[in-house]
């Protein structure tokens, strides 16, 4: 075989080795973007369900100290109602003894 066949063949036998392995390598690093992608992709589902779980947390704790406050807001009022009834009666008995104590 003459030598310039062999160049020629030699030649073509490289340029196809280097059109498989751009491919290849082309190929590969498309694999690697979708598998980052992928992660981050992951990562930000668990980002955002972890946030969704935090504000329902802080829904539910926020829920619970108002409903805290509205049990001791009237708790309060019920006593300050009592304490003002309690009172009244008082002012009624003394001035039922004062009119006893007129009429007779």
């Amino acid at each position: 075989m003459p030598i310039i066949i062999w160049i020629i063949v030699t030649v073509i036998l490289v340029a196809g080795a280097a059109a498989a392995a751009f491919f290849a390598g082309i190929t590969y690093r498309k694999r690697i973007a979708e598998r980052e992608i992928n992660g981050a992709e992951e990562r930000a589902k668990s980002i955002i369900n972890d946030s969704i779980k935090a504000a329902e947390a802080k829904k539910r704790e926020a829920l619970l100290e108002a409903k805290e406050e509205i049990h001791k807001n009237r708790s309060e009022y019920e006593r300050e109602v009592k304490e003002r009834r309690a009172e009244i009666t008082k002012q009624e008995d003394r001035l039922r003894q004062k009119e006893e104590s007129l009429d007779q």
